[in-house]
């Protein structure tokens, strides 16, 4: 007798699809966005609602601090995530984006609708091989490159051409077009 699937097991091992979601929801609350499989995709989407719904659901206090932060691992994405919720219905958004080169697997970017990323600014310390380098670097000059000649010349120079259009990849059609 046929029985449903009650979820997607993604051809992984229980532990490994546990650690998978854990995972896939720690890094879309920490930059806001997720790209990934389809598949893994959908199933994020579902997980991250059912998080948000929790997170509204529950009692403000201790304790959901505590599971949200055993979840999510640090205190400053749990308020993110908080905040997040608070301001926000919540709406999660997966957008297809083409196709990836090496198995040709559809590939999808899952985003949390009105996320608000805070960047850290990073402080770099300077070490006296490094002071060297910069010296280095002051004195040279720029170097303009070249055009090339000939065919190849002609088709990688960039005259006239809008490098901010998107070019959608087509899934190949057969395998030696992987």
């Amino acid at each position: 007798m046929f029985k449903r699937q009650s979820f997607k097991k993604l051809g992984k091992t229980a532990t490994h699809r546990k650690s998978m979601k854990k995972n896939l929801l720690r890094s879309i609350f920490q930059s806001g966005y997720v790209t990934t499989t389809t598949p893994k995709a959908k199933m994020l989407k579902a997980e991250v609602e059912s998080f948000i719904s929790s997170i509204v659901k529950a009692e403000k206090g201790l304790n959901l601090e505590r599971r949200l932060e055993n979840t999510l691992g640090t205190r400053t994405i749990v308020e993110e995530a908080v905040n997040y919720v608070g301001s926000n219905k919540g709406l999660v958004k997966i957008t297809k984006v083409g196709y990836r080169a090496g198995d040709n697997a559809q590939v999808s970017k899952v985003e949390l609708v009105g996320f608000k990323v805070t960047k850290k600014e990073v402080v770099k310390k300077v070490s006296k091989k490094e002071k060297k380098t910069e010296v280095k670097d002051v004195e040279t000059k720029e170097v303009k490159p070249v055009a090339k000649k000939g065919l190849r010349g002609i088709l990688t120079s960039t005259k006239g051409v809008n490098k901010n259009v998107s070019v959608k990849k087509e899934r190949a059609r057969t395998r030696s077009g992987l």
